[in-house]
């Protein structure tokens, strides 16, 4: 969930984004958020708002006043605020326009929104602040007074000042609406108090930056009883570089340390042994690598262990995650026969695993040529993300017990590949999303058989996953409430006649409130729900999915769509479509077969309106299709 901060322009914003980003980071992600983009459909801001933090008056009185009415939360500063009746005039602040209805007056400084049966006359001031003392939980910090804001109301006391004992900070009847009369910068207290009070649910302790995560090496692993696997790519590796290894049976091959230089990062191999040198370093894992290895940024540092990690290596340098419990989950959930071919494996055969990484899609699709190098399938997982992706671009938290990886798989196209085995058509490249999001439904069916969860997990297209929770309302009789789990990237690489494709994924599996995860799902504990069971279900479960799909090619998803519609949100949903004037009413009926569009038929009759998965912007949750703009 976002905490957005507006308006961008104001000259308080950035410091104010990153101080917040130090106390909520990883439950929310403090955002600023301009002008246009509160006023405007397209930009539908309020969907995924958890705050929003008003440093002048909104551009948009109605969309902050919507925003409060379903439930959102305010946090201001720099007002006063006076309180009046829900439709009566309020003291000095001036009569109401004639658009009462839209929630302002004719000021445009002042803003009314609605607190139980009565009205908050919300005032920006442009004037400046004097020094005061603020008294917070017996704790006294120092302001920016604005002596000409009175915060004239009878509201819960969040800090008064120190002379006069007048509020500097209150909270709504409501619980909504947090206000102070100081203007930033803002002490750290005063901050954590007001978002406490307003629900939202973060460490007390803030974060020491001496103490934030840094990149740490990976491990290049493979499945304990293919561990050939990992000489496979390593030759492969060194046969793009024109570098040949130590050569004498494969038992006995050494490797000296190479680098693969690429566009955005350089790999860096290492072939360390255990137990290291005896020294001192912020991790372990850093004691396998040469000293001041990690100087520079660009370089990624991967360590090629000559065999499994043992449970005494994983206790040490994989604290996070176990290899082991991964690559048995895989066996577990794998149904069929080994391969009896020693040039090929399965997905989940071959991982590459960092406690810390910048990103698991970057590391594949920045790199051009290391991907091309790099055989498939192999799958990049990582406990951290300092700089996960989303969607068009949008950032992808981390939180402690997310589930992220990027899936490498690599396939011919039809027509013009000379590699052998299966092959695809180029349209039916757009399908990879949906079946990797009915391999995570599948995968959630086979951790919990008894679907007393799994049921409860739905996918919001094109490639987003839901958990129907219980709605935070207090009707115990009103509807589910849809909450995102994860999401789905996928990029692809063409050339030679053949498809690289990088599946990235994040699902919260073990999450703790405020963040919506598989784990809240169940009313009661799930035994054996853990990030390396969840990674291992989802992708032996693409890997049968993917295996169907490519054997019945040329009938597109039709085989699938069942299932799909089954597990998605918008059976015969109602949508407006707003790149059109004026705007049209239209149903969704399902996906197109052959181009994967979303097909919608118009409200009183028509021909189909197809819709591009990367062509718009979808914000479903509240009915709204619009025009992607680029």
């Amino acid at each position: 969930m976002n905490v957005l901060v507006y308006p961008s322009t104001h000259p308080a914003t950035p410091s104010l984004v990153q101080t917040l980003a130090s106390i909520l980071t990883p439950h929310y992600l403090p955002q600023p958020l301009t002008p246009s983009q509160l006023s405007v459909q397209e930009y539908p801001w309020h969907t995924s708002c958890a705050l929003l933090l008003l440093l002048s008056p909104p551009t948009d009185h109605e969309a902050v006043r919507k925003y409060i009415e379903s439930g959102g939360r305010i946090l201001a500063f720099g007002v006063g605020v006076r309180k009046g009746t829900l439709f009566g005039s309020s003291h000095d602040f001036g009569s109401l326009s004639a658009g009462l209805g839209l929630g302002m007056v004719k000021d445009t400084t002042i803003l009314r929104v609605a607190d139980g049966s009565a009205s908050l006359y919300i005032s920006f001031s442009t004037a400046t602040g004097t020094s005061a003392d603020v008294l917070i939980n017996d704790t006294v910090v120092s302001v920016s007074r604005l002596p000409t804001c009175p915060l004239d109301t009878e509201a819960h006391t969040l800090g008064r000042y120190a002379e006069g004992n007048a509020p500097a900070g209150i909270l709504s009847q409501s619980g909504l609406i947090a206000m102070w009369n100081c203007t930033p910068p803002l002490p750290d207290i005063l901050l954590s108090r007001s978002l406490s009070a307003l629900g939202l649910r973060f460490s007390s302790q803030r974060a020491d930056p001496s103490l934030e995560p840094h990149i740490l090496p990976q491990f290049l692993l493979a499945r304990p009883d293919s561990w050939q696997v990992q000489h496979h790519i390593v030759e492969a590796l060194l046969d793009h570089l024109n570098i040949g290894s130590t050569v004498g049976d494969e038992s006995q091959r050494k490797w000296e340390p190479f680098v693969f230089e690429d566009a955005n990062d350089d790999f860096h191999f290492h072939f360390p042994s255990f137990p290291p040198a005896d020294r001192t370093t912020d991790h372990p894992i850093l004691e396998l690598l040469p000293p001041d290895s990690l100087s520079n940024t660009k370089i990624k540092h991967v360590l090629v262990p000559s065999k499994p990690l043992t449970p005494e290596d994983e206790r040490i340098y994989t604290p996070q995650f176990s290899p082991s419990a991964f690559f048995r989950a895989v066996d577990e959930f794998r149904s069929g026969t080994e391969d009896t071919n020693p040039e090929t494996w399965h997905i989940g055969e071959a991982l590459i695993y960092g406690e810390v990484v910048s990103s698991t899609q970057t590391m594949f699709d920045k790199n051009p040529s290391f991907l091309r190098a790099l055989p498939s399938p192999i799958v990049s997982l990582a406990t951290v993300q300092l700089a996960g992706r989303g969607r068009g671009g949008n950032a992808w938290l981390s939180p402690a017990g997310c589930l992220q990886m990027s899936l490498k798989i690599r396939v011919g196209l039809r027509g013009s590949s000379l590699v052998p085995g299966p092959t695809i058509r180029p349209s039916n490249l757009v399908f990879i999303q949906y079946l990797y999001a009915l391999a995570i439904i599948d995968a959630c069916h086979i951790l919990n058989p008894a679907s007393e969860w799994a049921h409860k997990v739905r996918l919001k297209w094109p490639n987003d996953i839901y958990g129907l929770f219980p709605s935070s309302t207090s009707n115990t009789k009103s509807t589910p409430e849809p909450r995102k789990m994860g999401g789905i990237l996928v990029n692809t690489s063409f050339g030679g006649g053949v498809a690289d494709i990088v599946i990235g994924s994040g699902l919260n599996v073990l999450n703790a409130p405020p963040i919506a995860s598989l784990a809240q799902l169940a009313s009661t504990p799930t035994p054996g729900l853990s990030v390396e069971r969840v990674a291992a279900a989802v992708l032996t479960s693409f890997e049968r999915i993917w295996s169907s799909f490519l054997q019945n090619e040329e009938q597109g998803f039709h085989p699938f769509m069942d299932q799909y519609l089954r597990s998605w949100l918008h059976s015969d949903q109602l949508v407006t479509l707003t790149n059109r004037t004026p705007h049209r009413s239209v149903r969704i009926v399902g996906i197109t077969p052959d181009h994967g569009l979303l097909r919608t038929v118009p409200m009183g009759g028509g021909e189909f309106i197809d819709l591009q998965p990367d062509g718009n912007s979808f914000d479903m949750m509240k009915g709204l299709i619009s025009t992607k703009k680029g």
